[in-house]
């Protein structure tokens, strides 16, 4: 097994209960908001462009005629018919920390899978919202053309607990 390396691990600051949840073998998955300011810690950044003062993520899993209109234009929001057309940075482990103080708990987890799932609100129904000048949160998809994405880290074995 590759040992965790600065290239294959990623660092997270996580809450003490979920941390001991880890540990504990209970929880089992991560979930991180893919943002327009945190995307690139998690996605891969091959082709990247620059349009309007903004870099712009071209779709690199699915053909063109796959992707939507807002996928193509580089808009990580996109719901693309509940397809997340990037790829992720392939982890293979996660750092993970309590807070920030300098004596915090730290472990490292194995990551066994990565996969993407709209992110869900308080009810657990999916958030969807037209892109439009007048942002509307919606329930369904139909109506909505523009959604919140989450990357889901599926967690393995504690490598290391300090």
């Amino acid at each position: 097994m590759e040992k965790p390396t600065k290239e294959n691990t990623l660092y997270l600051v996580i809450k003490q209960v979920y941390f001991d949840e880890i540990l504990a073998g209970k929880k089992k998955e991560e979930y991180r908001e893919i943002k327009d300011t945190t995307w690139k810690k998690y996605l891969l950044q091959e082709n990247v462009q620059f349009k309007d003062g903004v870099d712009v993520l071209p779709c690199l899993k699915f053909p063109e005629e796959e992707v939507c209109e807002l996928s193509k234009a580089g808009d990580i929001c996109a719901y693309n018919k509940g397809v997340f057309p990037y790829r992720p940075i392939e982890y293979k482990y996660l750092n993970l920390a309590v807070g920030y103080n300098k004596d915090r708990q730290t472990m490292i987890v194995e990551v066994k899978d990565i996969s993407f799932q709209v992110m869900t609100g308080r009810k657990g129904l999916a958030i969807f919202y037209d892109d439009g000048e007048n942002i509307q949160i919606v329930d369904d998809p139909v109506k909505a053309n523009a959604c919140f994405w989450e990357i889901v880290y599926h967690l393995g074995k504690v490598v290391e607990h300090s």
